[in-house]
């Protein structure tokens, strides 16, 4: 007896999906051992930015030191403003977010973009028209009797 021709065909389709799943299994072991490598790059980044971090708080201390006296030495003109020089340093071209990110990825992205902007992190004044504390409580109108 022969075999049926849908047998045939369905038996091809078969051979095809296996050899289809094959080919995707292939594909995603790749991208797992880019992904793995990924990963490890950007620990190794955010370790070296630490680095860096560490280093550019000392040499702040160092220049806020530096400044305090000159103050005392009435040479005030001396001073080097550490806050001016790490906004301009900040400054610059940034990377492109993709159109589709995660939830994670994108509150990993605004922490990270926090360390660049003024009034973020490492900035010690708040950022350009942030509300100032304590402002507010002196003007308020609350508790006032009226006239």
């Amino acid at each position: 007896m022969t075999p049926f021709p849908h047998d045939e065909r369905r038996a091809a389709a078969q051979s095809e999906a296996c050899v289809d799943i094959a080919a995707l299994a292939d594909e995603i072991r790749a991208n797992a051992a880019s992904l793995d490598e990924r990963w490890r790059m950007a620990q190794w980044l955010i370790e070296q930015l630490r680095q860096q971090l560490f280093d550019a708080d000392a040499l702040r201390r160092a220049v806020a030191t530096a400044n305090s006296q000159f103050d005392a030495a009435g040479v005030a003109d001396l001073k080097i403003n550490p806050t001016a020089i790490r906004r301009a340093a900040m400054t610059g071209r940034r990377a492109a977010a993709p159109a589709r990110l995660s939830a994670a990825a994108i509150q990993a992205d605004r922490l990270l973009l926090s360390l660049l902007s003024p009034g973020g992190a490492l900035d010690p004044r708040p950022a350009l028209g942030a509300p100032v504390g304590g402002i507010a409580g002196r003007y308020s109108l609350r508790g006032r009797g009226r006239g």
